[in-house]
């Protein structure tokens, strides 16, 4: 038992792609959609924008924090970059000043665990409702939209195709990332001390590593990507509304918990969060595919991620039942 423990922590991409596995075949039994290429790399649109912000998040919990503030970010900085635009700015430079505010939005949190040393889980759950109220106050209900032609649907734009399917370039940015990601985090000091950070910080800290630094950059890194994502969203939507990706934090955090990392940090893998995004776009489709309800839905990621943290962990469990 200890055996299979040690080789699923080794690997911590076994368990998530096992399970794609198992979702993919059963999707594919019950539609023909899911053997088409087609119908997935378009289905996968519409879930880019998040999976961006899993990277980031991959990082600041494989450091040990957690940054619930992801989709707020991504509302504020849509919703200032709309109403710069609507306010005579040139839609690029309108842009650019959102992805200015999603950067402080970060260094807001930064600021606040790195620095002023307060719980991460505290503090974004308190700028998530701040950023969202910032977002609610200057719209309302409202939407805004009207955006210029060149900005609309970006994601409708094909940079090659392959088997004869479309691969958009939401989807090649992604991809992009992904590896950029795969990089820092795996191949270099900067990752490397972020994983010191999430297994000890007090040891982190004897051997040189700037911890508050580290910390204030992974959430400025988490609010300029969640700003790109925000961007992207309003450019697939052709709208903004306050409530753009409300509740989608869970989401987020499922999707690299899912990958394998561990949520008291220490832990973590951009090709296992890469491989869980697949599976939740999948088992999200074919759920929606089978029409079941949201809260049906609710219940089967609870439960996929349950089976996700249990089974690296079931020879501690097994000998912990037997200590008792």
């Amino acid at each position: 038992m200890n055996r299979i423990e040690q080789a699923l922590r080794r690997r911590m991409e076994l368990v998530p792609f096992s399970l794609l596995v198992v979702v993919l075949l059963i999707s594919m039994a019950f539609s023909a959609n899911f053997r088409d290429l087609a119908y997935l790399l378009r289905t996968s649109n519409r879930y880019m924008e998040l999976s961006l912000t899993a990277l980031t998040m991959t990082f600041i919990i494989t450091a040990g924090m957690i940054d619930l503030s992801v989709p707020a970010v991504m509302s504020c900085s849509a919703t200032i970059t709309a109403i710069l635009f609507h306010g005579g700015l040139p839609m690029g430079w309108a842009l650019i000043c959102g992805l200015l505010v999603g950067a402080t939005c970060g260094a807001v949190n930064g600021l606040l665990v790195a620095y002023a040393r307060l719980p991460a889980m505290i503090v974004t759950i308190g700028t998530m409702n701040a950023f969202r109220g910032i977002s609610q106050i200057f719209i309302g209900d409202r939407s805004l939209g009207k955006f210029p032609d060149w900005f609309n649907r970006v994601d409708n734009i094909t940079v090659f195709r392959i088997f004869g399917a479309q691969v958009s370039i939401t989807v090649v940015f992604f991809l992009l990332c992904v590896i950029s990601a795969y990089l820092i985090l795996h191949r270099t000091s900067f990752g490397r001390q972020i994983f010191a950070i999430g297994a000890n910080e007090q040891a982190a800290i004897h051997s040189g590593v700037n911890t508050r630094r580290i910390k204030f950059s992974l959430f400025v890194m988490s609010g300029f990507l969640s700003a790109i994502a925000g961007l992207l969203t309003m450019s697939r939507l052709l709208l903004v509304q306050y409530s753009m990706a409300l509740n989608s934090e869970i989401d987020v955090v499922i999707m690299v918990l899912l990958g394998g990392a561990d949520i008291n940090g220490g832990r973590g893998s951009i090709l296992g969060t890469f491989i869980a995004v697949i599976l939740v776009i999948i088992l999200k489709t074919s759920l929606i595919v089978a029409n079941v309800t949201a809260d049906a839905q609710m219940f089967v990621m609870g439960i996929i991620l349950l089976i996700s943290i249990i089974i690296p962990n079931i020879s501690s469990l097994v000998q912990d039942m037997k200590d008792k």
